[in-house]
């Protein structure tokens, strides 16, 4: 059995959804490989379920060993289109929680996924379609 499917058996006995900082304590505790504990410290910041965690845990690891992304994730071009807006997605509804109680780690691993998520999103969708109302006077959509 792999390391992260042991450490998630161990810290979801009895419980639904924990935070990743309980993740992380159990991790320590078990004394867990070095990448499994980074895999657990590029989480973003908030609940997760079972499920949740061994994907997004999976993803950091694949990511860290051979891809391009600076944050461990998986490299954003290798998301297909969906993948790449849940991601974005997902670190938009998290970042208020992030900024207000992350540590600076996980801030700046926020800051840098989010950069890299949205300069994709960019460069695949430069067209996109830009709301006229969301446009200060004299603002031009391009």
């Amino acid at each position: 059995m792999d390391e992260v499917e042991k450490l998630l058996d161990t810290v979801y006995t009895g419980n639904e959804r924990v935070t990743r900082e309980e993740i992380r304590r159990h991790a320590v505790a078990a004394e867990a490989p070095a990448n499994v504990v980074d895999a657990v410290d590029a989480l973003p910041e908030g609940e997760y379920a079972y499920d949740e965690a061994g994907e997004a845990l999976a993803q950091l690891r694949s990511g860290a060993g051979g891809g391009t992304s600076l944050t461990g994730g998986v490299p954003p071009e290798d998301l297909d289109d969906s993948d790449l807006s849940r991601e974005l997605r997902h670190l938009h509804e998290t970042r208020d929680e992030t900024f207000r109680h992350g540590p600076p780690q996980a801030l700046a691993n926020h800051d840098a996924r989010s950069a890299e998520l949205e300069a994709e999103y960019l460069r695949r969708f430069p067209d996109r379609a830009v709301d006229p109302h969301r446009l200060r006077p004299g603002g031009s959509p391009g």
